[in-house]
C-alpha cells in the first residue's frame, strides 16, 4: 500500500553506512505518513523530513522516539546507532534550538541510570573482544554455528522465500513474514565475502538467538518452534567497509503470509 503526504527522495544505500541506516528507518514506518509519526511524537512533518535525510546521522533520542512511533522496539536500532555514532554510552547529541520535544526518555533511560549501563556495555565489549566467538568488531559472542550443507532447496509457495543480497557492507533485512501457527524456520544461505571476512550472522527477529555462518560456502540452520508472529531475517557482519552477497531461501514448517519489505509488522504474540 502506498503512502499518503509527502513524498521521500530515494536514498543510495551505497553512499555509506549512514545511509543504510536512515534509508532502513524510512522503510521501517511503512504506509505511515510523516503527519502521522508527527502527531504521535510531538515532532514537525519538516523536522521529521530533515531527520530522515542521508547527509548525518539522526539524534539517538530521535531514533527512540521514532522506533517507538512505528510500533516497534528501540534497543536493536539504538545499538546499531551507537556503532554509528562512535559515542561513549550514555553520551546524546542536543537538539536544535526550537525543536519540538521529543517524548520522554522512561526512567531507565534517564542520566542517573546511565553510568551503571555504560559500565555494563564496556565489559560486554571486553568479553566479545576476548571471546573465541566474538568477532571482535561487530559480531555477537555467539555460540550458535550453522552447518554447512550442500546446497538449497527450491522455495514453496506459502511457506517460503529466496532472500538474496547484492551488496552489504554491515546489515540488512529481509521482508516480513506472518505465521498463525508455532513452527520451524531453516534458512539456507552462500555469501561471497572478500579477502579478511570469514563469517557473518543471521537471526530471526525479533525474538530468536544470532548464528554465526561462515562465508564462502552454502550454511544452514533451523530455529526450532517458533512461536505465532511477525518475523523478518536480519543479516549482518563486521563493520569494516567490505560488501558480501549471495543467495539465500528461508523456509517455513507451517503456512505463512509474505509482506512487502517495506512494510512494518507487529511483533509475535506471547506464547
Amino acid at each position: 500500500m502506498a503512502r499518503g503526504g509527502r513524498k521521500d527522495r530515494p536514498i543510495d544505500r551505497e553512499q555509506g553506512p549512514v545511509a543504510e541506516f536512515v534509508d532502513d528507518l524510512r522503510r521501517l514506518r511503512g504506509t505511515l505518513t510523516l503527519e502521522e509519526l508527527g502527531r504521535r511524537m510531538r515532532y514537525h512533518p519538516s523536522t521529521l523530513s530533515r531527520r530522515l535525510m542521508p547527509r548525518e546521522l539522526p539524534p539517538r533520542e530521535f531514533v527512540d522516539s521514532y522506533v517507538r512511533a512505528c510500533g516497534h522496539e528501540p534497543e536493536p536500532w539504538l545499538e546499531r546507532w551507537q556503532e554509528l555514532s562512535g559515542q561513549p554510552a550514555g553520551e546524546q547529541l542536543e537538539e536544535p534550538a526550537g525543536a519540538p520535544p521529543a517524548v520522554a526518555a522512561p526512567w531507565w533511560r534517564r542520566p542517573r541510570y546511565l553510568a551503571p549501563a555504560a559500565m555494563i556495555v564496556v565489559l560486554l565489549l571486553a568479553f566479545s573482544l576476548f571471546s573465541p566467538f566474538g568477532g571482535g568488531t561487530g559480531g555477537p559472542a555467539a555460540v550458535l554455528m550453522a552447518v554447512p550443507v550442500s546446497g538449497a532447496p527450491q522455495v514453496v509457495e506459502g511457506y517460503g522465500f529466496p532472500v538474496r543480497i547484492d551488496r552489504m557492507a554491515f546489515r540488512i533485512f529481509s521482508r516480513w513474514w506472518t505465521q498463525t501457527s508455532k513452527g520451524d524456520v531453516e534458512f539456507w544461505s552462500y555469501k561471497s565475502c572478500p579477502r579478511g571476512t570469514t563469517a557473518y550472522w543471521v537471526a530471526v527477529r525479533p525474538s530468536q538467538e544470532a548464528v554465526q555462518f561462515a562465508c564462502d560456502a552454502w550454511q544452514y540452520h533451523k530455529w526450532a518452534d517458533v512461536p505465532p508472529g511477525t518475523y523478518q531475517i536480519e543479516t549482518w557482519k563486521v563493520h569494516d567497509g567490505q560488501a558480501i552477497k549471495g543467495p539465500g531461501v528461508v523456509r517455513s514448517s507451517v503456512p505463512i503470509v509474505v509482506h512487502p519489505k517495506e512494510t512494518p509488522s507487529p511483533t509475535p504474540s506471547a506464547t
